[in-house]
């Protein structure tokens, strides 16, 4: 339970809000101890203005009074606070009228004038505790004759913060429980997406590539992002599969009908079907048969090498016109027999440092490519040009050209438009080729007006063997 993610972010949600609420806990018995001592400060020179101003009457019409002075203990009920002096006694013949000494060594209540206070923290001799006071003059005929002081025990005012500890702490508590449920279902909503990638994830590692998890529902952050691209992987991987099916089909049909050819012949010469007359062209079909198993057997050891970059290449200098040419050359027979204009403009092809053989058979590709698509009385074109160092060699034919959608696709080992006419490894093995030569071959077509396609070399570029 506390391992999972949601657990973590529940409580991670509630520690963070219990450490900033200690936090503000913290601040608040600061401020509220700062208010107590204000409070208390200002009460107290209410009380000693009331209290100073007392005894100065007093001492003024002490012989005109017929009744006692308030005495000190009669003051502390009434304020609620501790009463001192500081000077000489005020009635030295009756002492239980006299506040009691403060014992401030180098208080200067002289200094003190009418109106003003003094607040100042002190131990009185007669307590072991610390008090906060506030003193007031106390003047006799017009002179300061000492001062009164009101005193609180510092500690009251700096414990008066327990008195909210309790609210604070029935407010922090419900606001926890109040947050974790909150955190609960906030996690709950984080980590739902990602319960749902998990087990289509399970799915997909099963082989079952069934699965949706995009919704109307999914949200627009990154978890929703997360979500999109991860259906987008899935629909791919059902897609390549897909492909990859129909390749296997077609390769299997490619594979039976050369083997189904040569398993008829061969099984009519050991019948004596085939006259003596007739022999040399049954062997001559056999013998086809087996080059175009070869060929598809090579193609896809081509590939397999390829895209494992166990593919070995060389580097030596190739002049591209005479091997344009010679590609070329054994494609002319089949435009004549295709009534199709086989133009080619190679007189400027550069040298280039490259692999020979590699870049025959990507040409050869490409041209193959060009006649099967192109119709009878159509057009393919063979030229090279070359700019900033780089020899573009480019195949353009008039067939029915690529969709938009498809012009990375037709790269794809898997992929056929029509589902005829090979197995789609020519033109993925010709841009893997590419690539292994330093190269690279790119594509442009419109629908009905036909495609071009582009293989860039560099011209001096070694390339080490993959």
């Amino acid at each position: 339970m506390l391992r999972s993610l949601r657990a973590r972010l529940a409580f991670l949600f509630v520690g963070m809000l219990l450490l900033a609420g200690l936090i503000a806990g913290l601040v608040v018995v600061k401020l509220y101890q700062s208010y107590v001592r204000d409070q208390t400060t200002a009460a107290l020179s209410r009380q000693v203005d009331s209290v100073a101003g007392y005894y100065t009457r007093v001492l003024n019409d002490f012989g005109k009074q017929r009744t006692n002075p308030v005495t000190p203990v009669q003051i502390k009920n009434m304020s609620d606070a501790d009463l001192y002096f500081a000077g000489p006694y005020l009635f030295p013949n009756k002492p239980e009228f006299n506040p009691r000494q403060a014992g401030i060594p180098g208080h200067d209540y002289r200094g003190l004038k009418r109106g003003q206070h003094a607040v100042f923290e002190f131990a009185p001799p007669t307590s072991t505790k610390t008090f906060i006071g506030v003193a007031a003059p106390v003047s006799m005929h017009g002179a300061v004759v000492g001062a009164v002081i009101l005193a609180k025990p510092l500690s009251d005012v700096n414990n008066a913060w327990k008195n909210v500890t309790g609210p604070i702490a029935i407010g922090l508590v419900i606001g926890l429980v109040a947050a974790f449920i909150l955190a609960s279902l906030v996690a709950q909503r984080i980590t739902r997406p990602l319960t749902t990638i998990g087990a289509a994830a399970d799915r997909v590692a099963r082989g079952d590539l069934d699965v949706n998890v995009v919704t109307p529902k999914t949200s627009d952050d990154e978890l929703g992002a997360l979500t999109t691209r991860f259906q987008g992987m899935v629909d791919r991987l059902r897609e390549v599969d897909e492909l990859e099916r129909n390749f296997l089909m077609r390769v299997t049909h490619e594979l039976r009908t050369p083997l189904t050819a040569i398993s008829g012949h061969v099984q009519a010469v050991g019948d004596g079907v085939v006259p003596m007359d007739e022999m040399e062209d049954s062997l001559e079909a056999v013998t086809e048969e087996v080059r175009r198993l070869e060929r598809l057997v090579n193609d896809l050891l081509d590939l397999t090498r390829l895209e494992a970059h166990q593919f070995r290449v060389v580097s030596e200098e190739v002049g591209l016109e005479a091997l344009l040419e010679q590609a070329a050359a054994s494609f002319r027979e089949k435009a004549r027999a295709n009534d199709i204009d086989f133009d080619m403009t190679t007189a400027a092809a550069p040298t280039v440092m490259s692999d020979g053989d590699r870049v025959l058979q990507i040409v050869t590709n490409l041209l193959d490519n060009a006649f099967r698509w192109t119709p009878r009385g159509g057009m393919v074109k063979l030229a090279c040009v070359t700019s900033s160092g780089i020899a573009a060699i480019t195949v353009s034919d008039s067939g029915p050209g690529i969709a938009p959608g498809d012009l990375q696709s037709v790269f794809h080992p898997v992929y056929s438009r029509r589902g005829e006419g090979g197995t789609g490894l020519g033109l993925s093995i010709a841009r893997e080729l590419a690539q292994a030569l330093g190269g690279r071959l790119a594509v442009e077509s419109q629908l009905g007006k036909g495609s071009t396609f582009t293989l860039s070399l560099p011209r001096n570029r070694r390339r080490r063997r993959r």
